[in-house]
């Protein structure tokens, strides 16, 4: 590995000259400078119960809060869905059925949208749920989440060298890329645990009396907080470490592709740069690649393409529930706000999560054109043996699946990233024939 980066040291270190002499220098063959680490990377899906193991990097004497327990998580989301699946079924025509709705602090029945708003309560929670029971079953299996030990170079805790990164610029975005995600997810987290809480409650507090407020209304707001809380968390932190992810295996490939356009741009005339065309060389540019490749199935199929099922599934049906409530179903302003709210975030969230997921697969499409014009540059020197090494690069990328799945069918791309989109939309649309064929019947 030591050997490796080392070769391509020469290649990479005029770009770590910088303009500004107060700047602070990253060496890639060095710890990231204190002043520039998130120390933080790698600790938020512990600290926060979306997983069980607990990574080396937090220290011993760390005790993560109560509330942050998996299995009190797990008991309070399951606790808001069985509640969310019994107010479903219960009917809201007779009058006498309102006490039970009471008892179950259904706000849903208080603003007229009982089954779209339980339905997409349903969806929601059982995100939270079904993304922790797959980290109890990775943990049980004995998987363990080793994406997290490639990006301990962010927070100080080994060298971009030793993760495979070597350039100055992109060790450079990719740590303002990390904190700009960890604050968005910082403060959204907490935003729609408040925001839950007064959509909760306010309907209940003009339906009811005080009594029944306090006795029943006001403790389901403070849960139903919680587990939206707790599963907001669950799939934005997740999707924020494969942004994380993600531009890191993006940035390795775009390394080698950077190196490959350079080197068939070069004359090969002078004696010094022919050495750059050796076959040991070659064979490292292959090496290289074929690492990443291994990279991104390990991530993909221990974890991430589960992940991706899950949150798609489950968060495209609650988007398609929720804003149809929000565009068709009479309620209160401060109500159709905290839903449109609630919209606004999860289509930021589907996006966001098939955008990253086409990332890598984009910049592997352009590994392979490189490398096709780079074999096309060297035609003219006539030299078999570079070009047979090329040719056993090029086919070694052709048959990799360099990207992320989906359901194990087809990788995601830009086209994909639409017809997902599309397939999304359509469903809408289905809900919203239905809901008035309903109507006029």
């Amino acid at each position: 590995m030591f050997k490796m980066t080392k070769k391509l040291k020469n290649l990479f270190i005029h770009r770590r000259r910088l303009e500004n002499d107060d700047k602070v220098i990253i060496n890639p063959y060095k710890a990231i400078p204190e002043s520039l680490r998130v120390s933080i990377v790698g600790t938020h899906l512990y600290r926060y119960g979306i997983h069980i193991y607990r990574p080396p990097c937090i220290g011993n004497d760390y005790h993560r809060n109560w509330y942050y327990n998996p299995l009190f998580i797990l008991f309070m989301e399951f606790v808001y869905l069985f509640r969310s699946i019994t107010a479903f079924f219960i009917s809201a025509e007779p009058n006498e059925n309102r006490k039970y709705f009471i008892y179950l602090g259904d706000y849903m029945y208080c603003i007229g949208a009982k089954t779209h708003i339980n339905l997409a309560a349903i969806c929601d929670v059982s995100i939270g749920i079904s993304l922790l029971l797959l980290t109890i079953y990775n943990h049980h299996r004995g998987i363990r989440p080793t994406f997290l030990y490639s990006l301990d170079f962010l927070a100080g805790r080994m060298t971009p060298s030793a993760a495979c990164l070597n350039d100055n610029r992109y060790i450079e975005n990719l740590l303002t890329k990390t904190r700009w995600i960890v604050n968005y997810c910082e403060f959204n987290t907490r935003a729609v645990g408040i925001v839950s809480f007064i959509l909760s409650a306010w309907p209940l507090w003009f339906k009811c009396t005080t009594i029944e407020f306090l006795t029943y209304g006001l403790p389901w707001s403070i849960i139903f907080a919680f587990a939206s809380y707790f599963t907001f968390s669950a799939y934005f932190w997740n999707m924020a470490y494969f942004y994380i992810l993600c531009n890191f295996l993006c940035y390795r490939l775009r390394e080698i592709n950077d190196l490959v356009v350079r080197l068939s741009q070069l004359q090969l005339k002078q004696r010094c740069i022919r050495k750059l065309m050796n076959k040991s060389n070659l064979r490292l540019l292959r090496t290289h690649l074929n690492r990443i490749g291994k990279d991104i199935q390990h991530f993909n199929n221990n974890y991430y393409k589960n992940v991706i099922l899950i949150i798609v599934t489950l968060l495209g049906t609650f988007l398609n529930v929720v804003l149809y409530t929000a565009l068709f179903v009479p309620v209160d302003l401060t109500i159709r706000f905290s839903l449109f709210y609630a919209v606004l975030l999860t289509t930021s969230a589907i996006y966001f999560l098939l955008n990253t997921a086409s990332l890598v697969y984009n910049e592997a499409g352009v590994s392979r054109k490189v490398l096709n014009k780079f074999y096309i540059s060297q035609i003219q020197n006539h030299n078999p043996c570079t070009l047979y090494n090329i040719l056993l690069t090029i086919e070694s990328q052709s048959h990799k699946r360099m990207g992320f799945y989906f359901l194990c069918m087809f990788i995601i791309n830009s086209s994909r990233f639409f017809e997902i989109a599309a397939f999304i939309m359509m469903f809408f649309l289905k809900i919203v024939q239905l809901s008035f064929t309903k109507q006029l019947i």
